[in-house]
């Protein structure tokens, strides 16, 4: 009973779990031993929230003396910053400054500000380690504004939350993977481009109100994942594999098709009629898909418009499994809607891939997809 089994773990356990207890008890750590006196500067995930100080200027002072600290040689995976208040406008541009000096893999910065007061971030320096940048905003107000002087080499994913690009910021990460927006914009335009040559998933959300086109030109994409989003869609990604679009019917445009895609799932809150050659348009568009889910939604809609589709062959060749998802969710229906399926729309969707099966997936086996998450996880 004697025994300190916990000093007697391996170091790198140690500082995993120091990880795990918060920076401040990490750091209270350090009275319990000679050993334990610097476990904390091995420490390789930081957290920091504002909101464990009394002052911004606490906080700041905090989290530089922890940053100028550190061992030099441990490696920093991550960092975590989370800043809430009235005030930390200027200070939330130097810490990730200091984040970015310490060779980090991955830095986490959320910026809740009461004012509306802009925010104008820059990372100016090349930083030859940082893998993964995630930029979340206050959620009423997209009032960040990043730009950067310097390629990002090393970056492979970006994640931003009400955030403000220049339009060539994308262009600067040339190895970037994985993108994520939500509620972001581009400076000065009503247009969200996206033209990369690398980039293999794409996650788009809401994006701000005054963005009426997206257009994306992506020849190496996979996973396309747009929810509730507007206007016109021009996508150019002849590899796209999965495709998913949930809230809005887009009119959507694919100068190359879409030739490699395996699995499609489109949610659509249809209200009126005049919708459906947008849907059997963007039908026509998904020929090669092997597992389509539709919701009921859309099979109601194609009830109502079967002369679109009369004449017409299947252009599912390839179809393996149809599933039919549950009515899109509103705030004035929440109960479970069934529909039964005309022939003439069976026919569309089945007549080309008689081996497919149909499956009536039910509220309660679903999974609520948000930004980011698996394309098709149902």
């Amino acid at each position: 009973m004697d025994d300190d089994r916990l000093s007697g773990l391996q170091d790198d356990l140690i500082y995993k779990i120091l990880s795990f207890v918060g920076i401040k008890d990490a750091i209270g750590s350090s009275v319990l031993s000679p050993k334990w006196r610097f476990m904390w500067t091995f420490i390789p995930n930081l957290s920091f929230s504002s909101d464990d100080f009394s002052t911004i200027d606490r906080f700041s002072d905090f989290v530089t003396q922890v940053l100028s600290r550190r061992n030099n040689q441990a490696q920093l995976s991550c960092v975590n910053f989370y800043i809430h208040g009235n005030d930390g406008h200027d200070f939330a541009q130097r810490i990730l400054n200091h984040a970015l000096s310490l060779n980090v893999q991955q830095v986490n910065l959320t910026c809740l500000f009461m004012m509306e007061v802009g925010l104008h971030l820059s990372i100016s320096a090349s930083h030859r380690t940082l893998k993964h940048l995630t930029l979340n905003s206050s959620i009423s107000h997209d009032h960040i504004t990043l730009t950067s002087t310097r390629e990002l080499s090393f970056l492979t994913t970006l994640h931003l939350s009400h955030i403000t690009l220049y339009d060539s910021f994308i262009s600067m990460c040339p190895n970037l993977k994985n993108l994520t927006l939500i509620w972001c914009k581009m400076m000065g335009s009503n247009e969200l481009r996206i033209c990369h040559p690398r980039l293999s998933n794409l996650t788009l959300y809401k994006l701000n109100m005054f963005t009426e086109s997206v257009n994306i030109v992506t020849p190496q994409l996979e996973n396309l994942n747009i929810r509730k989003l507007n206007g016109t869609h021009i996508i150019s990604a002849p590899k796209l594999v999965s495709l998913l679009i949930r809230g809005y019917c887009p009119l959507m445009f694919s100068p190359h098709g879409f030739h490699s895609l395996e699995k499609a799932q489109l949610s659509f809150q249809c209200f009126y009629l005049s919708q459906a050659p947008k849907i059997v348009s963007l039908l026509e568009k998904l020929h090669n898909v092997k597992v389509l889910s539709l919701c009921v939604d859309i099979i109601k809609l194609l009830n109502c418009s079967v002369e679109l589709m009369s004449h017409q062959p299947s252009p599912f060749l390839n179809l393996k499994s149809l599933k039919i998802l549950p009515k899109v969710r509103c705030w004035w229906d929440h109960e479970h809607t069934r529909v039964i399926m005309s022939t003439e729309v069976k026919n569309y969707l089945l007549s080309s891939s008689p081996e497919a099966t149909i499956t009536e997936v039910l509220r309660e086996q679903c999974c609520d997809i948000i930004a980011g998450a698996d394309l098709l996880s149902i």
